[in-house]
């Protein structure tokens, strides 16, 4: 059962990481505040971080309970059930696979339009996914980031177990929460509204009509 986590948490952490990661290069237009102040590159760092994280907790958990020790001397402190398949592990898995599964299909029905930074597209996606929703990908992310953070950046997590001083994790803890619960909305925000605004300027009617028709994040929602 352990090897069969670990394969989990393995392709979980490999499609986090993909659904992150930009291989189509782009012009980035004037308007683009996120590559301007940075957000682009710590996208990047995100990435790292938690392909780094998942990897370990991939290892971990194949490892006996006594070298399990050796590797985290405070495996005490970390919860139970992130070491092994429970419906917990199970549902926060499910969903950061869910989310990455959602980005990485719309990445594949923009192709070349599929851009980091704001650039120019050379056309219109209405169908597929786009047929739905205006933009899957940052619906994908909302789910994915949410479970990943809930997953893997609590306190009670797998990195717990190399803390030794646990109130100072605690206040890295709530800040690195806090820091997305605030920056990651603001980001989503201030993309979709700049992306919208190129859209409208490049595409004119036929954007409009889109927009109208076809709702923001979640199907008949919003």
């Amino acid at each position: 059962m352990q090897i069969i986590f670990s394969l989990v948490l393995a392709v979980t952490t490999l499609l986090n990481s993909q659904s992150l990661e930009c291989s189509n290069t782009s012009s980035p237009v004037a308007t683009d505040s996120l590559k301007k102040y940075g957000v682009v590159t710590a996208s990047s760092v995100y990435r790292v971080y938690y392909l780094v994280v998942g990897l370990f907790h991939a290892i971990l958990v194949t490892l006996p309970q006594t070298q399990q020790q050796a590797l985290c001397p405070n495996l005490e402190h970390a919860r139970h059930d992130h070491l092994a398949l429970t419906c917990r592990t199970t549902t926060a898995l499910a969903l950061i696979c869910l989310g990455s599964c959602i980005r990485i299909f719309a990445f594949w029905q923009l192709g070349s339009c599929f851009t980091f930074s704001l650039s120019k597209p050379d056309r219109l996606v209405t169908t597929g996914i786009y047929r739905h929703v205006r933009h899957p990908a940052y619906a994908g992310l909302a789910i994915q980031a949410s479970a990943a953070l809930y997953f893997w950046a609590r306190e009670d997590g797998v990195l717990a177990c190399l803390m030794p001083d646990l109130p100072l994790w605690h206040v890295v803890t709530i800040i690195h929460w806090w820091f997305w619960a605030i920056c990651l909305p603001t980001i989503g925000w201030v993309r979709i509204k700049e992306e919208e605004e190129l859209l409208e300027k490049t595409f004119g009617q036929q954007w409009k009509e889109y927009r109208h028709t076809t709702r923001m994040l979640v199907p008949f929602l919003f």
